[in-house]
């Protein structure tokens, strides 16, 4: 009786719900069986902040995902390869809202297992030019991974000019020099850590954090 009262509940939550909420529903559904198998045959808890954290990464990604669907590009497909084992990708993205005169940053965190360890987007308002942008992203984005207590990390971005000036060992005389400087003193903080160019298609998750961030002037965990 109890079970056939949650699937008539269920199909009425479906029934009268916005189609954007019912994506929504189905990824808190899963992550919320996820966990409790994970309990069941692993003996491992998950916080409510973790689930949390799971449903709105796997969100960002899944509606990431959707927007590459939508507008395909006659390009080849970049695929999200995972990190070694102990290790965490971070894929940080940037972008700029000219009426709002603000960009939102946005950074993913998942581990070898493609599992979402972190996610955030984050306002700023003291940037203006979007190679600065992207490289206050890595910057953040670092310090995000850094706060979590993560020690080896592969940090991603779409920029490959950002990317560059932080690898290179000659004097970076360019405008986002503070912020590379900043990120390059900030990894000394890890036991290991990467600076890797990410073409725009394997960084839909990144992205599709900034597109939320963009609909609201809060930071968001």
């Amino acid at each position: 009786m109890a079970n056939s009262n949650f699937n008539e509940w269920l199909n009425w939550l479906f029934k009268n719900s916005a189609s954007n909420r019912k994506d929504e529903i189905a990824i808190t559904i899963w992550a919320l069986w996820l966990s409790r198998n994970k309990y069941v045959h692993k003996k491992k808890t998950q916080s409510t902040e973790e689930v949390v954290t799971f449903i709105r990464g796997f969100g960002m990604e899944y509606w990431g995902s959707t927007l590459t669907l939508k507008h395909p590009k006659p390009r080849s497909m970049v695929k999200w390869m995972p990190p070694p084992l102990g290790w965490v990708k971070i894929n940080v993205d940037a972008g700029l809202s000219v009426a709002k005169k603000h960009v939102v940053l946005g950074f993913i965190i998942r581990n070898e297992e493609g599992f979402i360890m972190g996610s955030r987007f984050k306002g700023h308002n003291l940037v203006r030019s979007m190679v600065i942008a992207k490289a206050t992203a890595v910057l953040h984005g670092l310090q995000f991974a850094l706060d979590l207590g993560f020690t080896n990390v592969i940090l991603k971005s779409d920029s490959k000019l950002v990317i560059q000036n932080i690898q290179q060992t000659s004097e970076d005389y360019s405008e986002s020099r503070p912020f590379t400087w900043d990120a390059k003193n900030l990894a000394k903080n890890f036991s290991s850590c990467r600076f890797q160019f990410v073409a725009r298609e394997g960084n839909g998750a990144a992205y599709a954090m900034v597109v939320e961030g963009l609909k609201t002037d809060e930071d968001s965990f």
